[in-house]
């Protein structure tokens, strides 16, 4: 049975496996002891028991530090922080943290992403799909959140952690092919201040695997008729240039222009360019 308790500081312990999602600096932890001295705590940190009187902390991490720093500053009058007692396995405890992180309306789509993470590296979790299940997400969107944790570079998680690069700028990354794509774009976004168009069109660029398969992809919509497949095999030329990219349109004479011109046009309007480049997109 839950119970309301005053622990004093020093019998609770953060726990190695805690999910951390949120900086805990100094400015953040001196905000929040600024408005417990002005308002009080108004939401208690959440614990478990553990033997010998002491007691593992499962919510409130940033509360609770507060309270330290004000001990520090003013002593014994916050020596003890109001807390719920729960009786929970350490299993519990981390489903409790994901579950209530979860649920909080202040958290980016990265920090969630952060917890997905430090959730599955408990390995209190049987599989993705269990992780996935609980937080109520899709296994192909809780696989990929943990993917960035694997994928991209410490600087890009670091840029992303301190708030430098935002949310609107997650998704460019998801794309680019490897890790010397995804530091070349944050530092791109950063030096040069990219807006989000910039950053955008940036990110298409270093995409080499989309580049390398614009040809490939011509073709393949065209792979029916015989003749367009070999209008467009033979006469357009793509290249990267890397700050832009370059289609080039081979003819021999302006009639053969106009043929190929009315065959793009006729494939546009087909719509066959527009579902096949949504399929291709959709398969990376």
């Amino acid at each position: 049975m839950d119970k309301l308790a005053s622990i004093p500081l020093q019998d609770i312990i953060i726990p190695k496996n805690h999910i951390r999602v949120q900086s805990i600096d100094d400015k953040i932890i001196k905000k929040f002891s600024d408005s417990i001295l002005s308002v009080g705590l108004l939401v208690r940190i959440i614990v478990r028991p553990l033997s010998g009187g002491k007691y593992e902390l499962v919510d409130g991490e940033r509360r609770f530090r507060a309270y330290r720093m004000l001990f520090d500053k003013e002593g014994q009058k916050w020596v003890g922080i109001p807390a719920i007692v729960e009786e929970m396995s350490p299993r519990e405890a981390v489903r409790r943290q994901v579950a209530i992180n979860e649920n909080r309306m202040d958290l980016t789509p990265f920090e969630k992403a952060k917890g997905y993470n430090q959730a599955w590296e408990t390995g209190y979790f049987k599989s993705i799909r269990e992780l996935s299940l609980m937080v109520g997400k899709s296994h192909t969107v809780v696989v990929r959140a943990i993917n960035i944790f694997k994928r991209f570079p410490k600087e890009v998680l670091d840029a992303f952690e301190s708030g430098k690069l935002t949310q609107a700028h997650l998704h460019y990354f998801y794309g680019l092919p490897d890790q010397k794509a995804m530091l070349k774009l944050c530092r791109a976004i950063l030096k040069k201040k990219l807006t989000s168009t910039e950053a955008r069109a940036l990110a298409n660029r270093l995409d080499e695997r989309w580049l390398s398969g614009d040809r490939e992809l011509l073709i393949q919509i065209a792979e029916n008729d015989p003749n367009i497949k070999e209008l467009l095999g033979k006469e357009i030329l793509i290249a990267d240039l890397v700050n832009k990219s370059k289609l080039t349109v081979n003819y021999n004479n302006l009639a053969r222009l106009k043929e190929l011109i009315k065959l793009m046009y006729a494939l546009m309007e087909s719509g066959a360019f527009r579902t096949t480049l949504a399929q291709y997109h959709k398969q990376q």
